[in-house]
């Protein structure tokens, strides 16, 4: 087979080359490529969001991709990506630019006012006695009385070529860890970072962390590449399930995410993988075991148990990450069932507030909803699916440029959309589609059972189509189309069901009233961005006194912040794991009847 150039065009104008085989379908050598591609259904075919404009040679559009495609659209060259085979040198023009992975970023807050894991020490050790020579580490030991050496085979090597007989007494510096360990050694003051890891089903963050001072010196988030083999944790499991090697694949794709991701914030800070020391690691528990290699089929069925759930340290390179032969990883504990370490993380970034009674929630294609009465915590995760995210949605894709971020009502009953960074229309976003679903609920264009009623066909363009009724909400014009249509409503009844029917479980379980909730603090990339009165109005959350509902940004993310600042904080989280109550909803008395009450609006 012959290689072939693939030029990718970006809305901004900017471009990137690759290589790949004649024959080749586009979606999954792009996929290969680590390039981030559109759509929610894996390259299978069948969600029709991986639009883009070809010029070269591919083969002879289908009538099953035709479907899935204006005329207008087809006139202009777009393609979907997943039913094209390359055959010669083509340029590929993305309809889409930033998928919303840095929303992570933008939302991640600096720690403050914890004391420095790490102290410089200057050191003296005398020179090597021809007549009585003293080793190496005996000389430092004794230059450093009450502490623990703990060097990498690097540091020795780097220290021995420093020390020869007839040497008069060196000047080293020292990094001490938590006033006990002795990490590293050089001849010039070294400093000391470490990285946070975020390990979302969608997407990855890492921040590169300044040991001494708590401040992150880069940061960065990267679409988490496991999505080409499905896009949530439980087609990854089935995955795993379904090929002999499907559970080394999801593994080396996470390492090779993360290594990216490690790598650019050592480009950006200027730092050497020999000056990272440590790694604290949240995620769901999935995530957690695709990232160690362990088979999570445990949680393809009940009682959904995996192999590990109290706190893990590893090596970094044992773990292939790129790192220093010194570096070491902590994963934080996880509550159990799939309540994972990113909930103990966001848990432990509010301890503060521990002695009051509050919700926290924490929305993705797995919603977790903790409810913490005075010390004492009640967890439940909801199977919520992607819908929050844009998948399974006609329109819907992940938060970007181009991408309806926050719809609202103008006093005539007009909807008003906003669209950041284009002036080209892709899709809604999950954070939008909840102001949307309130908006048309407000202006009577659906009714409480979510259907949709005959005032909508007054206002838009109407038609008939395989998910029920669709309105044409706007005119794509150069881009897309957006559409809203029965089955779209009836997957976000599904999502937002069982979410609120986690928290109105929890609630129960641990016998609180509404009136007594303090706060209800959103969590995650989609709680931090969600309007309170809408989600209310939709009833996904109770209805409290909007004041109460505090959005608190990558609380995950921050609290392994912490976790990687502090001992104390990881002895917090131990703690934290001992007193959450996880509960099982599909064998909570009256899930289903709860779940079907909750679908109305």
């Amino acid at each position: 087979m012959e290689k072939v150039k693939i030029r990718l065009i970006y809305p901004d104008g900017s471009d990137y080359e690759y290589y790949t085989f004649t024959g080749v379908n586009l979606w999954h050598s792009m996929a290969a490529n680590g390039i981030d591609v559109a759509g929610s259904c894996s390259g299978r075919g069948t969600c029709g969001k991986c639009k883009v404009r070809i010029e070269g040679q591919v083969n002879e559009i289908s009538e099953q991709e035709r479907e899935y495609l204006l005329a207008e659209e087809i006139k202009t060259g777009d393609r979907l990506a997943c039913y094209c085979y390359v055959n010669e040198a083509v340029d590929v023009y993305l309809h889409y630019g930033d998928f919303g992975s840095d929303v992570k970023v933008r939302l991640f807050k600096e720690i403050h006012n914890l004391p420095p894991r790490v102290e410089r020490r200057q050191i003296f050790i005398s020179g090597l006695d021809k007549e009585a020579p003293l080793p190496l580490q005996r000389r430092i030991n004794r230059a450093l009385p009450g502490l623990m050496l703990q060097l990498g085979s690097s540091n020795w090597n780097e220290l021995s070529s420093l020390d020869r007989v007839g040497r008069p007494a060196l000047e080293l510096y020292g990094l001490v860890f938590d006033m006990q360990l002795v990490r590293a050694i050089s001849r010039e003051e070294k400093s000391a970072y470490g990285i946070v890891l975020d390990l979302g089903s969608t997407s990855l963050f890492a921040a590169l962390v300044d040991l001494q001072d708590g401040k992150a010196r880069a940061m960065t988030a990267k679409t988490n590449m496991q999505r080409v083999y499905g896009a949530d944790i439980i087609s990854r499991i089935s995955y795993c399930l379904d090929n002999p090697d499907g559970l080394t694949r999801l593994h080396q794709v996470l390492i090779n995410n993360i290594n990216a991701a490690i790598e650019e914030l050592q480009r950006e800070a200027e730092v050497s993988p020999d000056d990272i020391f440590d790694f604290a690691v949240v995620g769901n528990p999935v995530m957690l075991h695709l990232l160690l290699g362990i088979n999570p089929s445990g949680f393809a069925a009940a009682p959904y148990s995996g192999v590990v759930v109290d706190e893990l340290n590893f090596s970094a390179r044992e773990l292939g990450f790129t790192a220093g032969d010194n570096a070491m990883v902590y994963i934080l504990p996880q509550a159990g069932g799939f309540i994972g370490a990113d909930t103990i993380g966001g848990l432990l970034t509010l301890q503060s507030r521990k002695a009051g009674i509050y919700l926290f929630i924490d929305v993705g294609t797995n919603g977790e909803v903790v409810l913490c009465k005075r010390g004492q915590f009640f967890a439940a995760s909801a199977a919520a699916g992607p819908a929050f995210e844009g998948g399974g949605i006609s329109s819907g894709a992940r938060a970007g440029a181009g991408i309806i971020d926050r719809v609202d009502l103008d006093s005539d009953g007009k909807l008003q959309f906003h669209i950041p960074g284009s002036q080209v229309t892709n899709g809604i976003c999950g954070s939008a589609l909840i102001d949307l679903i309130a908006c048309m609920l407000k202006a009577g264009y659906i009714d409480g059972k979510g259907i949709i009623a005959s005032k909508a066909t007054e206002q838009w363009v109407t038609r008939g189509s395989e998910r029920g009724m669709e309105i044409v909400l706007l005119d794509g014009g150069a881009g897309t189309s957006i559409v809203l249509n029965q089955e779209d409503i009836r997957q976000i009844q599904l999502a937002k069901a069982a979410l609120r029917t986690a928290i109105d479980i929890v609630i129960e379980e641990a016998g609180v009233s509404l009136q007594q909730l303090e706060n209800i603090y959103m969590a995650g990339a989609f709680g931090s961005y969600i309007d309170p009165k809408n989600a209310m109005l939709i009833k996904m959350i109770p209805s409290v006194d909007p004041a109460k509902v505090v959005n608190i940004g990558n609380a995950a993310a921050q609290g392994a912040t912490l976790a990687l600042l502090s001992d104390k904080k990881r002895r917090e989280a131990r703690i934290l794991q001992d007193k959450i109550q996880c509960i099982e909803l599909a064998h909570y008395p009256g899930f289903q009847e709860k779940f079907i009450n909750n679908l109305n609006f």
